[in-house]
């Protein structure tokens, strides 16, 4: 288990990391992005149920990326790695164009004040990142609690160019297999709706 900050890390944030030296060559190969990893309930599960892959969970709190960096290594998950930083400025810089086969963004603060609008992480700027820092044919896992964030998403991120698995516009039902964040536990117990979608970056396909 890596963890890396702006301030003090074994991770190069100004240049693309080997990850296959980080989590080993096998998980690389599938590597996957957590924007926002909160409390980490949804990384370690992940960790724990793929130790085939890997993910790396980027959080702007400083004391969860380090709580989840504690508990990732008292748990033996070499396939999670923590950092602590704003996902906009480090993602470009740890990830090349293409190299992801998953994202994840889990209940982003919906921001709901008018002049913090321009916070909301799913923007113009950051769907067109998101889009072009996965494979061909990778997916985007977005969840959140809050029903009008969810239509400005549907709508920016196929603007952008995401294929949505569930027809223009619509959300997906939850996965059998899918992984809860640790806000998203409580809402399993109390029934509290969430929107999910499922998008994937297009296979250009040769005429």
């Amino acid at each position: 288990m890596i963890s890396a900050s702006a301030d003090d890390a074994p991770i190069a944030l100004d240049r693309f990391p080997d990850w296959g030296t980080i989590v080993g060559p096998g998980p690389a190969a599938a590597l996957e992005l957590e924007i926002g990893s909160g409390h980490g309930g949804f990384a370690l599960g992940f960790a724990r149920a793929h130790p085939d892959r890997a993910l790396v969970a980027i959080e702007q709190r400083r004391a969860f990326a380090e709580a989840l960096r504690d508990k990732a290594e008292q748990r033996g998950h070499r396939n999670l790695v923590a950092i602590w930083g704003d996902a906009r400025v480090l993602a470009p810089r740890l990830f090349a164009a293409g190299s992801l086969a998953v994202i994840h963004v889990h209940f982003p603060d919906p921001w709901w004040k008018r002049r913090h609008g321009k916070r909301r992480l799913v923007d113009e700027g950051m769907s067109q990142l998101l889009l072009g820092l996965l494979a061909p044919g990778g997916l985007l896992d977005f969840r959140t609690d809050v029903e009008e964030y969810a239509m400005g998403a549907v709508e920016r991120l196929e603007a952008a160019g995401f294929e949505n698995e569930t027809g223009r516009g619509r959300f997906a039902e939850r996965p059998a297999d899918e992984i809860p964040s640790t806000r998203e536990k409580r809402y399993l117990v109390s029934g509290q709706p969430v929107w999910r979608l499922r998008l994937r970056r297009p296979i250009l396909r040769a005429p």
